[in-house]
C-alpha cells in the first residue's frame, strides 16, 4: 500500500520483541527489516523455533502495510513452525517516533486470538 504523508521512514533493520500482558516479560527479539521506496512500505520479519536441541531459522514477507504519519501497520502469516497445522497470522498496529516504535500484535491461530503489546528499536545497520 502507498505511504501517503507519512512523517516518519522506517527503513531500516529493527529488533522487536513482545511483551506478555501478565508477566511484563519480553518475548526473544526477532529481525524487523523495513524499507520505504516510491511510496511502498516492503519488508520482512524473522522467527526461530527450538525443537529437541536443533533451531530453525525463518523470514517471512510482511503484507497488508500501511504507512500513515507516525502510524505503522502489517501483518506476517506463516505455517507453523513445528509441525502441522493452520497458518498463523499476526498483525501489527504501532506508531514510530524516531528510532522506538511501540504498539499492538494480534495473532490469530487455530481459531483463538492473542493479543500483546510491542515494542521495537531501530539499530544502526
Amino acid at each position: 500500500m502507498a505511504a501517503e504523508k507519512s512523517a516518519v521512514d522506517p527503513t531500516g533493520t529493527w529488533k522487536l520483541a513482545t511483551i506478555n500482558a501478565e508477566t511484563k516479560a519480553k518475548s526473544p527479539e526477532r529481525t524487523l527489516k523495513l524499507k520505504l521506496e516510491g511510496g511502498k512500505l516492503t519488508g520482512t520479519i524473522d522467527g526461530r523455533s527450538s525443537i529437541n536441541g536443533k533451531v530453525k531459522l525463518f523470514e517471512w514477507p510482511i503484507k497488508d502495510t500501511k504507512l500513515q504519519g507516525n502510524d505503522i501497520a502489517f501483518t506476517v502469516t506463516h505455517a507453523p513452525v513445528a509441525g502441522t497445522g493452520p497458518d498463523s497470522t499476526t498483525t501489527y498496529e504501532g506508531r514510530i517516533t524516531g528510532d522506538a516504535m511501540k504498539g499492538t500484535a494480534e495473532t490469530e491461530w487455530s481459531g483463538n486470538t492473542i493479543k500483546r503489546d510491542f515494542e521495537a528499536r531501530r539499530i544502526k545497520d
